[in-house]
């Protein structure tokens, strides 16, 4: 299974965030709520304390970056990044 490692970064615009996978994602994901982006972050494997830290970051930053993220093709092909 092939993996690949990056930075998951977020974008907060009014209440919608968009999320892409960098260096090797091919898409960005449009979420329309901070609940679905907590949802969004545990099925990228994001463990919850991460999760709460960019959630928190978000409330007052309009962009985050989660390093170090580890997802296989096939989580990336999930996740529609």
């Amino acid at each position: 299974m092939t993996h690949r490692l990056g930075r998951l970064w977020i974008r907060r615009t009014g209440i919608v965030y968009d999320v892409m996978f960098a260096p090797t994602g091919n898409g960005e994901f449009r979420i329309k709520t901070e609940n679905g982006l907590r949802a969004f972050l545990w099925g990228a494997t994001i463990p919850s304390e991460r999760i709460e830290e960019a959630v928190a970051a978000l409330r007052n930053d309009t962009e985050h970056e989660i390093p170090n993220v580890v997802l296989t093709l096939e989580q990336m092909s999930q996740l529609g990044l």
